[in-house]
């Protein structure tokens, strides 16, 4: 994972410059602001771990002098302990310096943040090791660390993909540097995390078989998978957790309803427009129609189909593996956007992170659009005043008001729905022109 002896440009300081402008806008976002839902759930997960209850409990009451009393109650996270952990952590340092609220809900935020720092340095060494341009690497790692949405998410929505998506790309740099096993251990840490990136794992054990056989791939699989189970294991048994309960929690991840940012969103504008024919119900019995439940799988063998094609007819050389790759991962991420019934805005992080270092001009377009219309639905789903709902209750008050009653709620959940049409269409072009592959995929950041 060195350098591979690349000098550094005279734009190394500029690149230095840019990086501080941008950890120093994100931790200046940080403290004060969260989103009203998510965020007050890692607030009190955080509290109830670090007092030694299981972070997949179905109800968290409000904890009085730190978040808000939005919510009387709120469910436990739908992940592996690993999240839950880290909000432990921050409340026990929170509770060694209990001088602020805020200081928490910093604590919160900054592992994410380092993440994003963390990403956009191994997109560096990953474009600097394939393709021997270190400007091209600066150029990569800015547009990614500096993307608005990127920002927003880590810094003041605090989700914490940036973490799973770290160790994802980072198992990449691992097995380009033919360090196989300790590729799987990263990617497993990635899953551990969030159990997203697993989605990904087949890919990488495509790759592994193409270069290293059938036994260096069946190993790689065996600690890909046991690292997150072990560490998952761990906490349940000294903490005595009850494993149903995460093991349901976990798995009701893989079959929520139609919402967030896809076209099956469109169960909720029609439940809003016409609620004398369409309830929630009727809602729940169709999204439970095994067809429609279960579509993403459907996605995600097309998108493993299309790598398997695709990498059959490629040249083993350095530059071309990390496109393999990118590729692939870009491809599967893709199915599974366009056919899940539930994307949170998040998702689209994983996509963001590899089409940055794939894109050809055209696809430097692309990249643009995806998080623009993505934060688009992030404005109109929760409107952007109440992200300061820490500050002030009363943004939550105003933004409820307006997202629950008509005509407002109406014209929000049209909006929601149109922009995830619009998003679905740009992905589906997105995955058009890769697929035809008429286009070099090599990064060209020419200004």
């Amino acid at each position: 994972m060195k350098l591979s002896g690349q000098s550094k440009p005279k734009s190394y300081s500029r690149w230095l410059k840019l990086v501080a402008v941008g950890l120093l806008a994100r931790l200046l976002l940080s403290f004060w602001t969260g989103s009203p839902y998510d965020f007050e759930v890692f607030i009190r997960v955080g509290y109830f771990v670090a007092n030694g209850t299981s972070p997949t409990l179905s109800r968290y009451p409000f904890v009085p002098g730190l978040g808000q009393p939005i919510y009387p109650y709120v469910l436990g996270l739908g992940y592996l302990p690993a999240w839950g952990l880290c909000l432990a952590l921050a409340f026990k340092v929170y509770g060694i310096f209990p001088f602020s609220p805020y200081f928490y809900y910093f604590l919160i935020k900054l592992l994410p943040i380092l993440a994003d720092l963390a990403t956009a340095y191994v997109i560096y060494l990953l474009i600097v090791n394939s393709r021997g341009s270190v400007e091209k690497a600066e150029k990569a790692s800015l547009i990614f660390f500096l993307c608005p949405f990127v920002v927003f998410m880590s810094s003041v929505w605090g989700m914490f993909d940036s973490i799973p998506i770290f160790f994802t790309l980072l198992s990449l740099l691992l097995i380009l540097s033919d360090k196989t096993r300790w590729s799987a251990i990263s990617l497993g840490f990635g899953i551990y995390f969030k159990v997203m990136p697993i989605i990904y794992l087949p890919i990488q054990l495509f790759f592994v078989s193409r270069k290293k056989g059938l036994k260096e791939t069946i190993t790689y699989l065996l600690i890909a998978l046991a690292v997150p189970f072990l560490l998952t294991l761990i906490p349940l048994v000294f903490y005595r957790w009850p494993v149903s309960e995460t093991a349901v929690t976990v798995l009701s991840q893989t079959s929520k309803a139609g919402e967030g940012l896809s076209y099956w969103n469109i169960g909720s504008l029609l439940k809003e427009a016409l609620p004398n024919m369409i309830t929630q119900e009727s809602l729940n019995s169709f999204f439970a129609f095994p067809l429609i439940r279960y579509l993403w799988i459907l996605g995600l063998m097309s998108g493993y189909l299309l790598y398997y094609e695709y990498q059959r007819n490629v040249t083993r050389n350095q530059a071309e593996n990390l496109d393999l790759l990118l590729k692939g991962f870009s491809i599967t991420t893709i199915g599974f956007l366009l056919t899940r019934t539930f994307i949170p805005e998040q998702f689209v992080l994983y996509l963001l992170s590899t089409i940055v270092m794939l894109s050809s001009k055209s696809i430097q377009t692309y990249f643009k659009h995806v998080w623009i219309i993505t934060l688009a639905f992030v404005f109109a789903n929760v409107y952007p005043f109440a992200f300061a709902y820490l500050v002030n209750m009363n943004f939550w008050t105003v933004f409820n008001y307006l997202a629950t009653t008509q005509p407002f709620s109406t014209l929000r959940y049209a909006m929601r729905f149109i922009i995830a049409v619009l998003f679905d269409y740009i992905l589906l072009r997105l995955i058009l022109r890769m697929v035809r592959n008429d286009e070099k995929t090599v990064p060209d950041y020419e200004e």
